[in-house]
């Protein structure tokens, strides 16, 4: 649909010029930002320790890695922690991105979360750019890279350069489209890797016990289980 642009109706559509290549009528080209606010993170004093918890995710670079939801981090803010820095905090469904260090990784939250300073986010303006948009993020790896090389391997883009990054913005009609097909896609997506975390979660705690001795499997018919896949 947003590479070879065949999607609904390419047939009937008019290509034009634009500074991006020749893009569909309607279609556009703009900054980042337009597709919502733009927020680089923070991290809280650390000579505050109450700031630090179990209560609001605290997303770094690592904790986006391999991941399309970022749904458990390494480290977490207390409640007072977040409110000391309101103004940071990221709603769900906001795409973060990291720009400094490695650059381009691109995750989502699940829920409520601040990041630190590596990371610039934006809160969508309307949700239905969310899958979209990641995939965009995605493909701007090697530009954010780029843009943002100090030196031999480090990345630093700021704010400024990274909400300015342009971009092709289809139709609000086509992006909404494609978001009533995606939507469920990404929502199982995320609902899987909770079901994953608390598989995981499972596997920790009765591993140990069964290595004791505490939990007993000796009349577990094991040849069944390997038959069935589990």
């Amino acid at each position: 649909w947003f590479v070879k642009f065949r999607f609904p109706g390419h047939e009937k559509v008019r290509f034009v010029d634009s500074e991006m290549g020749r893009i569909p009528e309607g279609w556009c080209v703009c900054d980042l930002k337009s597709y919502g606010k733009v927020i680089t993170g923070k991290t809280p004093s650390k000579k505050v320790p109450e700031y630090y918890g179990k209560d609001v995710p605290f997303i770094k670079t690592p904790d986006m890695h391999d991941t399309i939801f970022c749904i458990s981090t390494g480290e977490y803010l207390s409640n007072l922690g977040a409110e000391s820095q309101q103004n940071k905090t990221l709603p769900p469904n906001t795409l973060c991105v990291s720009c400094i260090g490695t650059g381009g990784v691109v995750s989502i939250t699940a829920i409520p979360s601040q990041s630190n300073q590596q990371i610039n986010s934006i809160v969508l303006s309307n949700k239905t750019y969310r899958e979209f948009l990641y995939y965009v993020l995605l493909d701007l790896k090697e530009t954010i890279v780029g843009h943002g090389a100090t030196g031999a391997t480090m990345t630093n883009l700021s704010k400024g350069k990274f909400e300015s990054l342009k971009v092709v913005k289809p139709t609000e009609r086509l992006l909404t489209h494609y978001h009533s097909i995606t939507d469920t896609v990404f929502e199982q997506i995320k609902t899987l890797q909770y079901k994953n975390q608390t598989l995981c979660h499972t596997r920790d705690l009765l591993l140990p016990k069964i290595i004791s001795g505490e939990v007993d499997v000796s009349e577990l018919d094991i040849n069944m289980l390997n038959k069935n896949g589990l």
